[in-house]
């Protein structure tokens, strides 16, 4: 019995064996079979796909220039502007200096407003070269003291912006030191300042008076204009250009607002009156014969009851080149605060920052009227007749339409 069980055992061990090395085997062969057929799927890219350098829109290429746009290569085959885009430091990471779609610096040299952050001379912006063949300019030297200045420069302003012309200025005395935006308004560069040599000269009949002609000048050549210029009519259609254009240097606006809040400060409850008396050389005998206005005792005190019948508690703030003159003619009763110590340029930012204003006459007072957001009253019949100054003078042409004649 012992040995045919011993037998049956030994061959059951054989059988098991013998599957677990064919299980084993068939295995091996799955595995070996599953590799080769994977491996050439592997492999296939690198035959087939083009090497990343070598492709044309490789993200390489977006990346070459520091300003260049994410969305357009700056080294795109296809780009004509990329190069321009890129030529100047000063061009828009969006908006090619360059674009053919574009104006470019032609706009910036034919506005007087132009923006600061192009300049209209720039040698690098190919566009401005033609400006500089193409655009016509307008010339203007300057002569006179700061409120003479102040008028020729408003006066050339709205003449080039109506005549699409790029307004040039020479020799300004005051103006660089007093407005913050002049030398941004004026292009300087050789090329327009020798232009300004053979431009054809365009002067006003009266220095006094609205000469309309040079509204009319030809804008297909270079021109020179003069001489004063003093009449707003030169303006009047562009004065929200003119307005900003004539922004006052922070250093003189620091000064003046420290000014204005301290006498606001004494007199919370006071309305401000601006007051600026012109006399000086104007009280000289010749100008007294030539026809120059003067300013009498008179006028302050019809002035000055004016608005004292409109607000009971004003305070009158005077400036002027004869301050002992108005201590000595301004009416008793009244509580008035003098300037003193102050540049005619802060003067005239703290007259014009009152709520209301009396001028009296020519161009520093008038500016100050202007240049105030109130009501402005002025000497009604300051022209005086057979006059050399009076025969020069138009009056509506002078005095602003919005102002109180008294």
């Amino acid at each position: 019995m012992g040995r045919p069980i011993v037998k049956r055992l030994c061959v059951a061990v054989s059988v098991a064996s013998f599957v677990l090395n064919m299980f084993l085997l068939l295995n091996i062969r799955l595995e070996t079979k599953s590799a080769s057929k994977s491996s050439p799927s592997q492999s296939a890219p690198a035959r087939f796909v083009p090497s990343r350098k070598s492709s044309p829109l490789s993200s390489d290429s977006f990346v070459s220039s520091p300003l260049a746009s994410p969305s357009v290569p700056s080294s795109s085959p296809t780009s004509k502007s990329s190069d321009s885009f890129v030529s100047s430091p000063l061009a828009s990471p969006s908006v090619p200096s360059s674009s053919p779609t574009s104006k470019s610096s032609d706009s910036f040299v034919s506005s007087p407003l132009a923006s600061p952050s192009v300049p209209s001379s720039s040698p690098t912006s190919k566009s401005t070269n033609s400006s500089n063949n193409f655009t016509r300019v307008l010339c203007h030297r300057f002569k006179g003291r700061l409120g003479n200045e102040l008028f020729q420069y408003a006066s050339t302003l709205g003449l080039a912006l109506t005549l699409n012309m790029t307004p040039v200025f020479l020799g300004s005395q005051h103006l660089p030191y007093v407005l913050k935006t002049f030398n941004q308004t004026s292009a300087d560069s050789s090329t327009f300042v020798n232009r300004c040599k053979k431009a054809k000269a365009a002067n006003e009949v009266s220095c006094c008076k609205f000469d309309e002609k040079l509204t009319h000048l030809d804008p297909s050549q270079d021109c020179t204009v003069g001489t004063y210029l003093v009449s707003y009519k030169y303006f009047e259609h562009h004065e929200p250009e003119i307005r900003k254009a004539l922004t006052f240097t922070d250093e003189i606006r620091n000064e003046s607002s420290h000014v204005v809040q301290e006498l606001r400060q004494k007199h919370n409850t006071s309305t401000l009156i601006g007051v600026h008396v012109r006399r000086g050389d104007m009280a000289k005998e010749h100008n007294i014969k030539l026809g120059y206005p003067q300013v009498s005792p008179d006028y302050l005190n019809r002035s000055m009851a004016f608005f004292r019948s409109r607000y009971p508690d004003c305070v009158f703030v005077v400036g002027s080149n004869s301050l002992q003159w108005c201590k000595d003619n301004v009416p008793s009763g009244y509580h008035v605060h003098y300037l003193t110590g102050h540049s005619p340029a802060v003067d005239m930012s703290v007259l014009s920052s009152m709520d209301h204003t009396i001028i009296t006459f020519w161009s520093f007072s008038w500016w100050v009227g202007f240049l105030n957001a109130g009501t402005t009253v002025y000497v009604k019949d300051f022209i005086v007749n057979e006059t050399q100054i009076g025969r020069q003078l138009d009056g509506s042409s002078f005095t602003y339409p919005r102002w109180v004649p008294l």
